[in-house]
């Protein structure tokens, strides 16, 4: 696993539990409908499908989420996925920073709940 300075590059945790005045149970519970969300689904189909249109409307909701829980780089990604499916076919690169971005987050979030709960 990388260092806890990376983690920082993904989670901005103060950012997050900024976001609801520092309730810890509130930010645990947003990162469990992260975790439980189907949108990432959603997006896997869409990128399959070619379809850019979908591609484009799913990586909006899904910058949304990740802009309030503050994960940073699935954010940056899931917004330049959204513009780049705007104007058609994303670049792989692109796709691969996407699904990058969020398989860290998903590990570091993992590191986070404990973190609340301990």
């Amino acid at each position: 696993m990388d260092t806890p300075q990376d983690l920082k590059a993904y989670i901005d945790l103060d950012a997050g539990l900024g976001r609801v005045r520092g309730n810890k149970m509130i930010y645990g519970k947003m990162l469990g409908l992260f975790t439980g969300s189907t949108e990432f689904d959603a997006m896997e189909t869409a990128l399959a499908a070619e379809d850019w249109p979908k591609v484009a409307e799913v990586a909006h909701g899904i910058k949304g989420m990740t802009g309030n829980l503050g994960f940073t780089k699935l954010f940056d990604t899931s917004t330049e996925l959204m513009v780049k499916a705007r104007e058609g076919k994303p670049e792989d690169a692109l796709v691969a920073d996407y699904r990058d971005a969020l398989d860290k987050t998903r590990e570091y979030v993992k590191v986070v709940e404990a973190q609340l709960q301990g």
